[in-house]
């Protein structure tokens, strides 16, 4: 059902399937399949302590548009992302709130993240 590479335990036991609209910091527009790799395999060079090792097996969205392009400006190499939204669905994996202020790891079960999601346009911070 899982990756190999998750690690025992992930998606955590309180993780849910659940209905969000949420937004992430893509690359391309619209959004394609390769804005969706978990941190895990977008640096698998990148050590993971085993307290993070599972959202980093997860993909990084927000709740909250002004937390995303707070996060945007705050580190460097996110700057040249763009915005996209979309609606995360019960068939698309599983959710948990995982960081403050609206950050929520998705551990993907579509094979088509990307779908519902298109480009917010005019965002500023």
């Amino acid at each position: 059902m899982w990756p190999e590479y998750f690690p025992e335990q992930c998606p955590p036991v309180d993780a849910r399937k659940d209905k969000l609209t949420v937004f992430r910091l893509v690359s391309n527009i619209p959004p394609t399949q390769l804005d969706f790799l978990p941190t895990i395999k977008e640096s698998p060079h990148r050590k993971f302590s085993a307290e993070v090792l599972c959202n980093a097996c997860g993909v990084s969205v927000f709740k909250n548009i002004d937390d995303i392009l707070i996060k945007r400006e705050s580190f460097k190499p996110l700057r040249h992302k763009k915005v996209a939204y979309g609606t995360i669905t019960p068939d698309d994996g599983l959710v948990k709130e995982t960081g403050k202020p609206s950050h929520v790891t998705w551990w993907l079960q579509t094979e088509e993240p990307h779908a519902t999601f298109c480009e917010v346009v005019n965002v500023t911070k």
